[in-house]
C-alpha cells in the first residue's frame, strides 16, 4: 500500500534538516528548558521528546488532515483504465480477467434471489460517507423475457445523504441479467460490496480490502513474469536471444527502437529496443537469422618479391581474383609475370619461381598465386572418432553368427 504523498513530503522535509543524513540513523529531539528551576546539579530542568522523524511527521499530519490510513484499493474497472493509459494491454487485459475469475470462483457465487448487496462509498470532500442497499430478486420484466434471470432494485440509502446525492442512487439497479451484481463487481469493486445471504455474511469486502489488495499485487507480478515468460519465448521462436535476454530483465514490455527512418516519410523503427539490423517501422518485422559464411574453395595471394629473393611477402588474400590482381597491379603486376613464375602442381598445389636477386630496391616482382583451401585435418579426425563411437559391435548383432542348427 502506498503512503500519503503529503505525508511522503512531510517525513522527506524533516529528515532533510541535516543534508546528506541517512534517514535510518536520525532522531529528532524537541526540548523544553523551565526558567526558575534547577536540577540538584544546577542544571536547568527540562521536558524533552525524542522520537523517528515519521513519527514527527505522522503528528504533524494527523493535525492537519487527521490520522493517515492506507490508500484504497482500485476497482477492477479503474486498474484496468489506469493499464490503458500506460498502454499496459497485458495489465488491462489481466485486471479484468482475474475480477471476473474472483467473482465466478467465489464460494457464493452465483447470487441467488433474497442476497442482499450492500456497498460502501468513501467520503470525499465534502461529500460524506454512504451506503446503498440493493437485493437481488427474480426479474420482474415483460413476458417475454428467458427464465432464468435475475433483477438487482434498490432497497436502502443511507440516512443523512444530501437530497443533491441521493437522486443519484440506485445506478446499478438493472431489470434481467444472469449475473445482476456483475457491473456492481467491476464498476464499484469487490472491496466496497457485502453481500448476506440467509442472514449470514458471505462476501465481507470491507474488511477484507487489505487482503484483496496483497493478492492483486500477487497476481500483478505473476502476470508481469507471466508475459515476460511469453515475449521471451516469442523472441526465441524468431532467432532475436538477445531481446529475451533483455525481456526477461525487464519488468515491462521493451520499448521501441525509435530510431528516425530513412526519408523524412518514413516512420521512427518501432520495433524493440536492442534489436538487430534493420530498422523498420513494422513493430513485428523479424531479422533474418545469422548465418556464418561459408569458406571458399580458392584463395587469392598476392605475393612480392623484392630485390633480394629473400624478401618475399604476402601481401594480402582475397576470394575474388579480380580483388587480388588490383591490388597487384600497384607493385607493376602483369599477367606475364604470373604465367613465368606462378606453376600449379599436379597434386594441386602452387609453385612460386623465384627471380634472380637484383642490386635494385623495392619490390621487383608482383604475382597472385591460386591457393586450393583444404579442410581441417582435426574436424575429419573428430568426425572420424564420432563415428567411431556410435558404430555397431560385434555384441549389438551377435545373434546374427549364431548357428542355424541351434
Amino acid at each position: 500500500m502506498r503512503r500519503d504523498p503529503r505525508l511522503e513530503i512531510i517525513t522527506e522535509a524533516i529528515e532533510r534538516l541535516i543534508p546528506g543524513a541517512t534517514p535510518a540513523f536520525l532522531t529528532v529531539e524537541v526540548q523544553e528548558t523551565l526558567p526558575g528551576t534547577a536540577n540538584p546539579d544546577g542544571t536547568p530542568h527540562k521536558h524533552a521528546w525524542t522520537g523517528k522523524p515519521e513519527g514527527l511527521a505522522e503528528h504533524i499530519f494527523t493535525r492537519l488532515y487527521g490520522r493517515p490510513r492506507p490508500e484504497e484499493p482500485l476497482s477492477p474497472v479503474a486498474q484496468a483504465e489506469d493499464a490503458k493509459r500506460r498502454r499496459d494491454i497485458v495489465g488491462e487485459v489481466g485486471a479484468l480477467m482475474a475480477a471476473g475469475s474472483a467473482l465466478e470462483s467465489a464460494p457464493w457465487y452465483p447470487v441467488r434471489p433474497g442476497d442482499l448487496v450492500h456497498i460502501a462509498y468513501e467520503a470525499a470532500g465534502d461529500t460524506p460517507a454512504s451506503g446503498e442497499t440493493y437485493i437481488v430478486d427474480e426479474t420482474s420484466g415483460p413476458g417475454d423475457v428467458p427464465p432464468g434471470l435475475m433483477s438487482l432494485h434498490l432497497l436502502a440509502v443511507s440516512p443523512g445523504v444530501p437530497p443533491e446525492q441521493a437522486q443519484f442512487a440506485g445506478p446499478f439497479a438493472t431489470e434481467a441479467a444472469d449475473c445482476p451484481i456483475y457491473e456492481l463487481w467491476f464498476e464499484a469493486g469487490p472491496h466496497r460490496l457485502t453481500i448476506v445471504r440467509d442472514g449470514q455474511v458471505v462476501h465481507d469486502g470491507p474488511s477484507r480490502s487489505l487482503g484483496a489488495a496483497a493478492a492483486a499485487g500477487a497476481l500483478t507480478s505473476a502476470r508481469d513474469l507471466a508475459a515476460a515468460a511469453a515475449d521471451a519465448v516469442r523472441y526465441l521462436e524468431h532467432g532475436e536471444p538477445e531481446l529475451a535476454r533483455a525481456r526477461l530483465r525487464s519488468h515491462k514490455p521493451l520499448p521501441p527502437c525509435g530510431a528516425p527512418g530513412i526519408t523524412v516519410g518514413q516512420a521512427d523503427c518501432a520495433r524493440p529496443r536492442g534489436h538487430r539490423p534493420p530498422c523498420s517501422p513494422d513493430a513485428d518485422y523479424i531479422s533474418e537469422p545469422h548465418e556464418c559464411p561459408a569458406l571458399p574453395q580458392q584463395l587469392h595471394a598476392v605475393v612480392t618479391v623484392g630485390a633480394r629473393v629473400t624478401d618475399v611477402g604476402i601481401e594480402g588474400l582475397y576470394e575474388e581474383r579480380e580483388a587480388a590482381v588490383d591490388h597487384a597491379s600497384g607493385f607493376t603486376y602483369s599477367e606475364e609475370l604470373t604465367g613465368r613464375h606462378v606453376t600449379p602442381m599436379p597434386h594441386g598445389g602452387t609453385v612460386v619461381l623465384l627471380p634472380q636477386p637484383k642490386d635494385a630496391h623495392g619490390v621487383q616482382l608482383a604475382v597472385v598465386v591460386p591457393l586450393p583451401v583444404l579442410p581441417d585435418p582435426r574436424a575429419a579426425d573428430e568426425w572420424a572418432a564420432e563415428g567411431m563411437a556410435t558404430a555397431l559391435g560385434p555384441e549389438d548383432y551377435a545373434d546374427d553368427f549364431q548357428d542355424v542348427d541351434e
